[in-house]
C-alpha cells in the first residue's frame, strides 16, 4: 500500500502480511492467468482486499488453486480463456462475470476499468490494487502490465498499484514527492532495482541501499540500477528506502516465495 504524508509517499508492498486492510482502505486484487504465483500468495492477498476481479483466463487460475468456494466479485475480459465450467460456477456464487470485447484494449486494463467503475462513487481511506501474476510467461503480456502501471499512475494520483508474483513485487515512483519504501525482511529482499521504464531518468537519489544514487540519471543504453541491494539495519525485520527522482521509476524488489 501506498500512502501520502506531506511531501513523502510511503510505500509497504508488503504490510498486507502483517494485517487485514482495515475497514476504512479500499484494497481490489486482480487475478491474471499466470503460472507465476501459487496459492499461498493468492489466498494472502485474497484475505486482504475488499474488491476482487479476475481478468479472463484468471479465473481459472483462482478457481484450480482456491476452489470454488473463492468467489471473486467480478469476471471480466473478452473471456476467450475463462474455461466454461469455471464461470458457471462463480456465476452461479454471485460474481459478475462481463464480456468486453475491445481490441484496443487487454485483459488486465479491462479489469482495472472494472475496479475504477466500483470507486466511480467515492472511495473510503487509502486506496490500493494488487496486481498477482504479473511476471513470468509472455514477455509482451510482461510490458503490458508494466505499460499498466504507467496508465494507472497518471490516471489516479491519489490511488497505488503494485505487481506481484511469487519471486517479485514492482510499483511506480513518480516524479514530485520522495518516497518511502518498508522493506519487511522476512518477505522480500535483498536484490532491488531502479528501472527507467518509459523515459530517461534526470536526477535520481537514493538512500538505505547497498550502492546509493547520488543524482545522477538512470536511462536505458547509459546506466539502469538493477542487482542492487538492501541491507538489513543491524539484524533488524525492517529496512527503509527511500527515493526522489524527476521521472516516474519502477522499484522492483525480489520476493521470498509465497510469502
Amino acid at each position: 500500500m501506498a500512502y501520502s504524508g506531506g511531501a513523502t509517499k510511503h510505500h509497504d508492498l508488503h504490510g498486507f502480511l502483517r494485517s487485514p486492510t482495515p475497514a476504512t482502505d479500499e484494497a481490489a486484487l486482480v487475478v491474471l492467468n499466470s503460472a507465476s504465483f501459487g496459492a499461498g500468495l493468492l489466498e494472502k492477498l485474497w484475505a486482504a482486499s475488499t474488491y476482487r476481479v479476475c481478468a479472463d483466463g484468471g479465473a481459472n487460475r483462482l478457481f484450480d488453486l482456491l476452489g470454488p468456494s473463492f468467489v471473486p466479485d467480478a469476471i471480466v475480459g473478452d473471456l476467450d480463456s475463462a474455461r466454461g465450467d469455471v464461470l458457471e460456477a462463480y456465476a452461479a456464487g454471485g460474481a459478475a462475470v462481463a464480456r468486453v470485447e475491445d481490441q484496443d484494449a487487454n485483459d488486465l486494463s479491462k479489469a482495472l476499468d472494472a475496479v475504477a467503475e466500483r470507486w466511480r462513487g467515492g472511495r473510503r481511506g487509502a486506496a490500493v490494487v494488487r496486481v498477482v501474476g504479473a511476471f513470468g510467461g509472455r514477455f509482451d503480456q510482461e510490458m503490458a502490465a508494466f505499460d499498466a502501471l504507467h496508465k494507472f499512475a497518471a490516471r489516479d494520483r491519489d490511488a497505488s498499484m503494485a505487481l506481484y508474483s511469487d519471486e517479485n513485487a514492482a510499483t511506480l515512483l513518480a516524479p514530485g514527492p520522495s518516497h518511502e519504501i518498508v522493506v519487511r525482511h522476512d518477505a522480500e529482499g535483498p536484490h532491488c532495482g531502479l528501472v527507467p521504464l518509459g523515459a530517461p531518468c534526470e536526477w535520481v537519489t537514493t538512500a538505505g541501499l547497498q550502492w546509493n544514487l547520488d543524482g545522477g540519471a538512470l536511462a536505458f543504453g547509459d546506466l539502469v540500477s538493477t542487482s542492487n541491494l538492501v541491507p538489513r539495519d543491524g539484524g533488524r525485520g525492517e529496512s527503509v528506502v527511500s527515493v526522489a527522482c524527476a521521472a516516474p521509476l519502477v522499484w522492483t524488489i525480489a520476493r521470498r516465495g509465497d510469502s
